[in-house]
This record gives C-alpha cells, structure tokens and sequence, in this order.
C-alpha cells in the first residue's frame, strides 16, 4: 500500500514540475486552441497539457524500480503491457499532431483503432464477458471488435468531455482512484500501481488546467489518458474472464460515457457529420442553463465521485443486493439525464416522427402498402375513364373531398373548380373528370369558400416536359385533419397518374 502511495506522490510532484514546461512548449511552437464559436475560452490558449501527463506516467515508470520492485518488474517485462505502451505512445503521439496541425476526424478514428489493434495483439483484449452466478458471454471471433469498440468509446469519452476547464482531467482523477482502489481489492499491486500514476499525474495537471485554466489538454493527452483508462482496465483484469472489472469504470466514467454514446447519435439524428464537433454536450447544455464554469464542473465532479463510491460498494456486493443498488443507480443516472437536458437533445416526438416516416417508406405501414395498391391500380387502367375512377378510390382512402383533372394535349390553360362549371369540356374543349366524395358536408361552393379546407393544384407534365393537363384537390382539413403523409401520398399520385397518361398515350 505505502510503495503505491508513494507512487502516487511522485506523479503528483512530477505533473507539477512538468505542466508548466508543457505550457511553454505550446505557447513556443503555436500549440494553441484558438477561440470558436463551440469554445468557451476567449484567447488563444496552449493545449499541449497531455504532453506533461504523458512524460509523467513514463517517468514514474522509470522511477517505479526503485518504489516498487516486484510490481515494477512486472509491468516492464509483461509482454502485453509493452504493446499497451506501444499504442500509448501511437496514440498520444496523433493526439498532439492533432493538437499542432488539426488531422481529419476520419484519420484520427483509424489511429484510435490501431492503437487499440497493437494492445489487442499484444493480449489486451475482452474474450468474455462473466459476472459470476450470472451469466459467461463467450465472444470468440468477436473479441477483437469488442475490445476495439471499448478502447475507441474511453478514448472518445475523455476527448468529449474535455470541454471546460478541469471537467476531463477531474473525471480521469476521480475514475483512476477508484480503480486503483479497486485493483488493490483484487491482489493487483502492479495495476493499482499504474491507475495511482495517473491519478496523481492528473491531480498535479488539475493545478494548472482548474478553471481559470492556463493551459488545456488537448486531443493529445484527453487521448492518452482514455487510452490507458481502457487499457488498464483490460489487461489488469483476469485475461480472460472480464466481467466486473469492466463495469467498474463503465459505472465510474458513467458521465463521459453516456456523452460519448449520445453524441454521435444525437448528430446521426439531426443529420449531421457524427464526428462534427459540436456544442451540444452536457457541459454545454448546463451552460446554457446560467450554470458558471465551475458550478458545471463541480456538479459533474460530484456525479463522478457518487458513480465512483457506487463502484466500491457495487464490487462487494452480490446477487439480490447488488441488483437492487444497479437499480439505484439507475434511477439516479435517468435523474441526470433529464437535468441534464439529454432528452431535449433528441427530441423525442421528432425521433419517433422519423421512424414513422422510415417505416412508411419501407412500406412497412399498413396505410403506405394500402395505397401502393391504389398506385398499381391506377397504373394498369386501360383508358382514361378507367384511371378516373380508380383515382377516385385512392382520394376517397386519402379523405379528400373534390377533385377536378383537365386534360390538355395542346397544354392550353385549365379551369379551377367552380360550381357552375359544365362536367363535360374545359377550356378549349378539353376533357374535364370532377369528382366529390360521398358523405362530405357542404356544397361545392361552401366548400371553396370555407377558409379551412387545403386546395392544391397539380401540374401533370410528361417525362419530356409536354404538358397533359392539371388536377385539382380540396380537403375540408377541419372536418378531417390532415394526415402526416397525406401530402408525399399526393405526389405519388401525381407521378402515377402522369406515368399512366403517358402510357396510354404512347399505346393509343
């Protein structure tokens, strides 16, 4: 216990010493973050930070021989913990460039699963997932996409949350505490060893980065430090049984992780780039409430630090207990999510009104599958008549309540619908088909002359540009609300029955 302590101290004193030459560094090579519209800060700001954390955690590494024998040999001759440090270095090394010259979103996922590609091979990985009395998830074939797929969600939820000054690093500090607790739980001295490293990196980083920041993280250390969170809390479990372990800084980390899921979605959703940065995170949406800068970190500080203690006590309990505190749990992170405004990011009744509209165009919903009948119908009249009346059966399943098709092979004008219009010729004696569903209320005239009903006037011209005539339709929308998909019905209407005209024509 006192050699990780002691640990602990030296990584502490060395991000002390070392921040403020990370700060100088960025500030003498342009390593800066420039004010934007998605950044809080005002002036440009150094964001080479992650360079005093990464030559912390390698100099505590160094230093450990002497503090920690055993557990120091260990790490160092351990092959799967020399890949973790191979794609460590890989990793930090295109945060940085990122952090200098801004590398495309696509190149910098590629390096995140190379990174977790080289600990992957080098027996970093989740082959199972096994909660004891539980239930063993065996992923075989799949262990390298799941592995991948965690190294690239912690690397990514620390990047995400390095929004506001001190918000990233205090998370990681809190996270790696209790997994350093944890590992000590466990009979893992090597693994405490190395969360402890990064926990007193971290804090020393935090006396430089709290808000009023001097310097930033960046891309380069908000990576390295996800990266070595994921890692760590692979390759310290049993190798292959991974079951609590990984729930511990899933649970811990709940806030950035939660932020990393949604973020994408919440973007895939609003049709936008799902790597586009954005400010629409949960710092920003508590921003946006009046919250200051610190009352934002300090309440994510505090909602870490419950998840954190909840994953000490979670990990001595078992069975019906340890359910009903995962229940707790889970009502206290719903609790977050609505304070936090996630819900309002999604907007749920436009999300539900785009699987509506998804489902509709698989022609999966009984009302889009109901009038592709009409459409086939339509297409396969063999006069003009014929088409009328089924047209007609396919406005009576939309509700209109009048309808009026001019034919024009010359394209010459067309009449409106008027009351007092005779049923058999248009303008030019143009063939005129009127219709009026049975039931519907009024006279034709009250019913133009209503202020609610919708009239819609149609243009039927052929693939070529010829004009064949024009359709006209009125719905009393008060008597019968107009239906979602009542308009993308309409203009499936007209191109049916423009492709039919065409048809016949061309046969005649």
């Amino acid at each position: 216990m006192m050699p990780i302590v002691i640990l602990f101290a030296v990584a502490l004193g060395l991000s002390l010493l070392l921040t403020p030459v990370a700060r100088w560094v960025g500030r003498r090579f342009g390593i800066l973050a420039m004010p934007e519209a998605r950044n809080i800060h005002v002036a440009p700001m150094p964001r080479s930070g992650g360079l005093a954390l990464f030559l912390t955690f390698f100099a505590c590494l160094a230093l450990a021989g002497w503090v920690l024998p055993e557990a120091s040999a260990r790490v160092l001759q351990d092959r799967t913990m020399g890949y973790v440090l191979l794609g460590g270095c890989l990793i930090f090394a295109v945060g940085f460039a990122d952090d200098k010259w801004t590398l495309p979103s696509k190149f910098k996922l590629l390096a995140q699963v190379a990174a977790a590609s080289i600990a992957y091979y080098g027996g970093a990985r989740i082959a199972s997932f096994a909660l004891p009395g539980l239930f063993d998830i065996q992923f075989a074939l799949a262990s390298y996409l799941v592995t991948v797929f965690w190294f690239v969600l912690l690397i990514n939820a620390i990047n995400l949350i390095d929004g506001l000054d001190g918000l990233a690093a205090g998370v990681v500090f809190f996270g790696s505490a209790v997994q350093a607790v944890l590992a000590l739980m466990r009979g893992e001295p090597h693994t405490a060893a190395l969360f402890a490293v990064l926990a007193g990196a971290t804090l020393g980083f935090l006396r430089y980065n709290f808000n009023p920041a001097s310097l930033f993280l960046g891309d380069g250390g908000s990576y390295f430090l996800g990266y070595m969170l994921a890692a760590l809390s692979v390759s310290g479990s049993v190798k292959s049984q991974v079951g609590a372990t990984l729930l511990m800084p899933v649970i811990a980390l709940g806030v950035p992780l939660l932020d990393t899921i949604t973020a994408p979605l919440r973007r895939f959703m609003r049709g936008r780039d799902m790597f586009e940065p954005d400010k629409r995170h949960v710092h920003h949406k508590l921003l946006s409430r009046g919250w200051s800068q610190r009352q934002v970190v300090l309440f994510l500080y505090g909602i870490t630090i419950f998840l954190a203690l909840s994953a000490l006590v979670l990990v001595n309990l078992r069975n019906a207990p340890a359910g009903v505190f995962l229940l707790v749990v889970g009502g206290a992170l719903v609790l977050l999510v609505r304070k936090a405004g996630y819900c309002s990011y999604f907007a749920v009744d436009k999300i539900l009104g785009w699987l509506r509209d998804m489902s509709d165009d698989a022609g999966i919903a009984r009302g889009r599958r109901t009038f592709l009948h009409h459409q086939i119908e339509i297409s396969q009249a063999r006069d003009v008549a014929e088409l009328w009346t089924r047209m007609t059966e396919a406005l009576e399943h939309l509700r209109f309540d009048l309808a009026e098709m001019v034919l024009s092979d010359a394209g010459a004008g067309a009449c409106r619908i008027a009351p007092d219009l005779p049923d058999a010729a248009g303008i030019s004696g143009a063939p005129v088909f009127r219709w009026r569903r049975q039931g519907a209320a009024g006279s034709d005239r009250e019913l133009l002359c209503s202020p609610a009903v919708m009239k819609l006037e149609l243009p039927l011209i052929s693939r070529s540009g010829r004009p064949l005539g024009a359709l006209w339709l009125v719905k009393d929308v008060q008597a019968d609300a107009l239906n979602e998909f009542t308009l993308r019905r309409v203009e499936n209407l007209r191109r049916t029955v423009t492709a039919a005209l065409e048809g016949l024509a061309a046969s005649s």
